[in-house]
């Protein structure tokens, strides 16, 4: 694999601090990379590598600082033919200056006058923003860079794959219920298969880590996929790519920060409280319902400024809507959860005409303002909020529910939660890597791709199922068995999914299962599940039906 070098030139250390993380990034993405300062670069290591990323700020009103400067006047007196050379580029700066960002414009301008080609969009830090520019960097490189830096010609041919259509039964209810001894199976013959002429699945962590946010893979559907009901969300973030994408991402994102989080638990803790308050010990509850639906619903709803409406019929709204996201539907599921949009979006409707004449101070309120001042549509704040309203409780609850049968199960851990807060985050994140609510990410790259040595043709459709990866033994020792206690190295997985279409809110739903499990915990010593909890499957998605159970 071609060497990728990583020149920076700074003034401050900013940009030397953005070029460690870059290098970090490529590093554990399996890439060779050598970093240099441009001050100890000659022309003719410039004339002689092939690929390179080049990170510099910009000095006072524009200019190149004092360690970019030296290299771009050797490269403009001596003009080396670098028509070999490709180069990503990222720079930093600070917008309140006229001429934000110019030292990498100029830089990348001298490259290319001298036949170098410039690869993907140009990152950039404005210092204005308060924005760690190391994080900044690390995006850019995730979802910008690192997908177009490895040249074509370096892409294995191989023999066509072999079309594996047994691999997978995504429709058997054993499968279903227990998918992970086909998907271990699967993974002894190799990371990636192809199970029709236009489907292939991504089993290995590695392959589903740097291709899953990769920008080839487009969430939306080619033409040859049939016309999925859930096109009704064309203008919110499951159904657009970048840049449209970040556009719909904005609308809402400023009310999902730490900060706010912290306010917006509080409802959960409130909400939680009055149900606890109000159970007597040895009662039967259900633990998945009563202390995950309820409190995660109530918090979403006062985020948007909207009652809380009949939880339990919005609850499973949303599960019939989504059946027909399963790889093989059945008879009557289209119809049955086009019915259900139509209860989602007229219930949700009615709800924001309430709101237009009784305004509040929530996220619906500032969507239909905007939409009074012409900044979004009216269908733009409808999508969003049906979305919002519909989904805040089943990610989350599902978590708390998975909680509670470890709780019942692992009395230990219990223990461990209530008397070690500083393990909480590890166990949630343990919890959401042995059950993640959705099962399969699809995705549709734009162009053709290589994975694991097989050329995955543009317009296919990818699957990567969530368990699997999350279950890839080359990562996680005993990956089948609860373990809070794994390197944090190996604690990342897929459940929120990654790069720009990461779950929207995940932060909110880690730190309202933290509360649930926590003054569970902290209040009880014991919990018993009087008979196993039932789950309603798909391939697609899974859900608790029923979690009948004694706090004592």
């Amino acid at each position: 694999m071609t060497l990728i070098h990583v020149w920076y030139g700074t003034e401050s250390g900013n940009a030397e601090m953005v070029a460690d993380e870059i290098v970090e990034t490529l590093s554990n993405a399996g890439i060779d990379t050598q970093l240099t300062e441009m001050t100890k670069l000659e022309v003719g290591d410039v004339a002689d590598a092939q690929i390179a990323v080049v990170i510099t700020s910009t000095y006072g009103e524009g200019g190149l600082p004092a360690t970019t400067k030296p290299l771009y006047d050797a490269l403009s007196d001596e003009r080396p033919d670098l028509s070999h050379l490709r180069f990503a580029a990222f720079g930093l700066g600070d917008s309140s200056y006229e001429n934000y960002n110019n030292a990498i414009k100029t830089m990348s301008q001298l490259l290319v006058d001298l036949g170098a080609t410039q690869i993907g969009v140009t990152g950039r830090h404005d210092a204005a923003s308060g924005l760690d520019p190391a994080q900044a960097a690390a995006d850019w490189a995730d979802n910008d860079a690192l997908p177009i830096l490895i040249p074509a010609t370096e892409r294995t041919t191989v023999t066509p794959t072999t079309i594996e259509d047994d691999l997978f039964p995504w429709s058997d209810n054993e499968f279903q219920n227990n998918p992970h001894p086909w998907y271990d199976r699967a993974r002894e013959l190799g990371p990636v298969h192809q199970t029709d002429e236009r489907t292939f699945v991504v089993l290995g962590y590695e392959e589903a880590m740097q291709f899953v946010k990769a920008p080839v893979m487009s969430i939306r559907e080619p033409s040859w996929v049939d016309e999925n009901p859930w096109l009704a969300f064309g203008n919110t973030v499951l159904s657009l790519d970048p840049p449209e994408h970040t556009r719909a991402r904005r609308l809402f994102s400023r009310w999902f920060t730490p900060k706010l989080i912290k306010q917006w638990v509080e409802a959960t803790r409130v909400s939680l409280q009055g149900i606890l308050d109000d159970y007597q010990p040895g009662e039967v509850i259900d633990a998945h319902f009563d202390l995950g639906v309820l409190p995660t619903h109530t918090t979403m709803a006062q985020v948007l400024g909207l009652p809380d409406g009949e939880v339990e019929p919005l609850f499973w709204a949303l599960w019939n809507a989504m059946l027909v996201q399963a790889t093989d539907p059945g008879e009557g599921i289209r119809e049955k959860s086009i019915k259900n949009l139509k209860y989602m979006f007229d219930t949700t409707e009615a709800l924001l005409k309430e709101k237009e004449a009784n305004p509040g101070n929530g996220l619906a309120d500032e969507l239909l303002a905007a939409s009074k001042r012409g900044e979004v549509t009216p269908r733009e704040v409808l999508e969003n909020m049906v979305l919002f309203y519909m989904s805040g409780a089943p990610n989350p609850a599902y978590l708390v529910g998975a909680g509670f049968e470890l709780f019942a199960e692992r009395p230990d851990i219990m223990r461990d939660y209530r008397d070690k807060p500083e393990a909480r985050e590890r166990i949630i994140n343990e919890l959401a890597r042995l059950h993640p609510v959705e099962l399969l990410l699809t995705r549709f790259p734009t162009e053709d791709v290589e994975i694991a040595g097989t050329i995955i043709p543009a317009e296919s459709m990818i699957k990567f199922p969530i368990g699997a990866v999350n279950r890839d033994p080359a990562v996680f020792d005993n990956p089948h068995e609860f373990d809070y206690e794994r390197p944090m190295e190996t604690s990342r997985n897929l459940t929120f999914g990654l790069g720009a279409h990461s779950c929207a809110g995940q932060l909110i739903a880690r730190a309202e299962v933290d509360v649930i499990l926590t003054m569970t915990a902290e209040r009880f010593t014991k919990v018993e599940l009087l008979q196993p909890p039932t789950r309603v499957i798909t391939d697609r998605l899974i859900a608790f039906e029923k979690m009948p159970a004694i706090l004592t």
